[in-house]
């Protein structure tokens, strides 16, 4: 009996140890090994990738990341990090001058960054962990790259794998063609211009000029990041807008609430809509304590990451002091020195702050922000009016549009007192963008296993990108076109002169007959 029951229990061990191989090499089967690469030094190109990396190391897969900020989570033992945090230091010399210069003149502000940016992707490529790393013989059967260095595509051309362009941004005119997506500087103007609605002749004509300069300075800085790829990976690589063509998608941080609808190619995924937010978590002890006891509410001032409220210019700051100190609000200020001379009474500062929680707190009455597309997805999400104050790239854009909806200001905050109805306006939009049938995220992560899957997506590729300017523009087509219209004029022109002539011939015989 007791031998009989040891078999069955055998048998039912042994199933269970099938079952379990089975699932394991299912795993092995499925799970791919993931490069991503974020190289730009600001925590909101990072904070749009982070949350893909996570969900896929989480799906099982082996991701590699070289970012400037790891997430440092031991629980994800599926991801691997190199860290290049140290350029940080020389990101943080050179935003404030670029933002400064941007104000000035955009073209000028786009050129320095530009210019400066190629110094920090040369210094991470020098640097010791990523000269390792290229001298590896690591497979990959993805990669994913940001876009704003193009000089990283190398990497997937290295690796011989499929790769996705991915912008934590919406996608300049450049990268929509690279990807063989419809264009047009009137319809949908470059991601940094800041008008895209019922333009003037005047916008119309700017936005087409800037569509174009835009379109030079991108040329002009390929040529630069070419002799990157040339110097770090060889001579032989392909240039970088021959490995921009060669994407097999481009994730764009963009959604149709905030932004402009426009028809997209299949291989052109909009990943926008907060993919970024994350649960609420209890703010620290000490600030909940402060904006629980704001005895009129709070307003939150917040200029991003990257411009810094400590470096604007003396002048603005004095303004924005005299302003707060007038209001019968605690204001709370992401100032990232330790102290601010003139501080008034009502406002708190600190170098930083739990974006999310603080706009999700009850007593929170309006979000002052500079317009970047992180805190204006948060500020939909949540609900929250707001005042614009924008300073760079597309945060001018980005604060036009939440004003056109109704979100809020780009004025003094005296102007939003009169703007109370806005609130059912806020709470519609903020349901308008979650009633979606997938996430950002969800839509990020099932591309990337689908380009995994079908070892890149030449199927879906454009057919735009298959055929000379010419034809596109349809030149050969009116060149046939007008020349059948010609000849066929011309024809008709010698028909009803040979007519004419016929006719005068015969009148004339007619005359000489009847002298």
């Amino acid at each position: 009996m007791q031998s009989k029951r040891y078999g069955v229990e055998m048998k039912i061990i042994v199933r269970l140890l099938i079952v379990l191989v089975l699932f394991t090499h299912t795993g092995d089967t499925d799970a791919a090994r993931i490069l991503g690469i974020v190289p730009t030094p600001s925590i909101s190109h990072q904070v749009v990738f982070q949350p893909l990396w996570r969900e896929l190391s989480l799906r099982g897969h082996q991701v590699t990341t070289i970012t400037t900020d790891p997430i440092k989570d031991p629980t994800l033992t599926n991801l691997t990090e190199i860290d290049l945090h140290f350029s940080y230091e020389a990101w943080d010399k050179i935003i404030m001058k670029s933002v400064l210069a941007f104000n000035d003149n955009p073209i000028t502000g786009i050129l320095a960054l530009l210019e400066q940016g190629l110094d920090i992707t040369d210094e991470q490529l020098r640097h010791a962990s990523l000269q390792s790393f290229l001298k590896s013989d690591q497979q990959f059967d993805l990669a994913i790259i940001e876009s704003v260095t193009p000089a990283m595509f190398a990497f997937a051309e290295k690796f011989q794998c499929p790769f996705i362009s991915m912008v934590s941004m919406d996608g300049f005119t450049s990268l929509y063609k690279s990807m063989g997506n419809p264009t047009h500087p009137v319809l949908f103007p470059d991601a940094i211009y800041p008008y895209d609605e019922n333009m003037s002749f005047s916008q119309r004509l700017g936005s087409v000029i800037s569509t174009n300069v835009m379109n030079l300075i991108i040329a002009y800085s390929s040529f630069s990041q070419d002799q990157l790829v040339k110097k770090y990976f060889g001579e032989n690589y392909p240039s970088v807008d021959d490995l921009m063509g060669n994407a097999s998608m481009l994730f764009v941080n963009s959604d149709p609430i905030l932004h402009k609808i426009r028809p997209l190619v299949p291989t052109v995924v909009q990943i926008g809509g907060g993919s970024h937010l994350r649960p609420p978590k209890p703010l620290p002890h000490d600030l909940k304590e402060k904006l629980d006891n704001a005895e009129n509410g709070f307003i939150y001032f917040s200029l991003g990451s990257n411009v810094k409220s400590k470096d604007i210019p003396m002048e603005t700051r004095t303004t924005i002091l005299e302003t707060f100190s007038e209001l019968p609000y605690t204001v709370l200020w992401k100032f990232e020195a330790e102290n601010l001379p003139n501080k008034p009474d009502n406002v708190i500062i600190s170098k930083w702050l739990p974006q999310q929680d603080v706009l999700r707190h009850p007593n929170i009455k309006l979000f002052i922000t500079q317009g970047g597309l992180q805190s204006s997805d948060e500020t939909i999400h949540i609900g929250v009016p707001i005042v614009g104050m924008p300073f760079f790239a597309d945060q001018a854009a980005n604060t036009k549009r939440m004003v056109a909806k109704g979100m809020g200001l780009s004025v003094e905050y005296t102007a939003l007192e009169k703007n109370d109805f806005k609130a059912k306006i806020l709470e519609e939009l903020a349901a308008l963008v979650q009633d979606q049938p997938m996430t950002g995220l969800e839509r990020a992560v099932w591309w990337s296993e689908y380009v995994i899957r079908h070892k890149g997506a030449a199927h879906l590729r454009s057919p735009l990108l298959d055929i000379p300017w010419y034809q596109y523009l349809l030149l050969d087509v009116i060149a046939v076109l007008l020349f059948g219209f010609t000849f066929s004029v011309y024809i008709l022109y010698i028909l009803v002169r040979s007519l004419y002539r016929l006719i005068r011939r015969i009148l004339n015989d007619d005359e000489k007959k009847l002298k």
